[in-house]
């Protein structure tokens, strides 16, 4: 007596969601950013299409403690030259963006605080 193996068959929804994840991670490997890419920006699935999280998505912030005696200036902009929108006090938790830009720290749209008086809380993690 021969036995033979029941060939399996994945239904069309698992399918589609197997291959918009081989997609997924294919296009994050190729941006450089193997697995962490993917874990940062999920792919989202459109029917057979993969759609990618924007750029701005893979932003990371961090937890700062703001360390200026005075109180930290919020500027509209990544320089002295930008117009004042706010301040911070001293010893203020704030979630800023983990790189910078003309050593500014972005806080929000069109909010920037300078880099120098900011300092990393190590054990808060970081988001993105």
């Amino acid at each position: 007596m021969r036995v033979t193996a029941a060939r399996r068959t994945m239904s069309p929804r698992r399918s589609a969601a197997r291959t918009a994840a081989v997609a997924a991670l294919s296009a994050a490997a190729l941006l450089g950013g193997g697995l962490t890419a993917q874990a940062a920006a999920p792919a989202r699935t459109t029917g057979a299409a993969v759609e990618l999280a924007p750029a701005g998505a893979l932003a990371t912030q961090c937890y700062y403690k703001v360390n200026a005696s005075g109180g930290l200036l919020i500027r509209s902009g990544p320089g002295t030259g930008y117009s004042v929108v706010g301040s911070y006090a001293n010893g203020s938790t704030i979630l800023a963006s983990a790189s910078t830009t003309n050593g500014f720290r972005k806080v929000g749209t069109n909010r920037w605080v300078s880099s120098a008086y900011t300092v990393r809380i190590v054990n808060l993690p970081c988001e993105s």
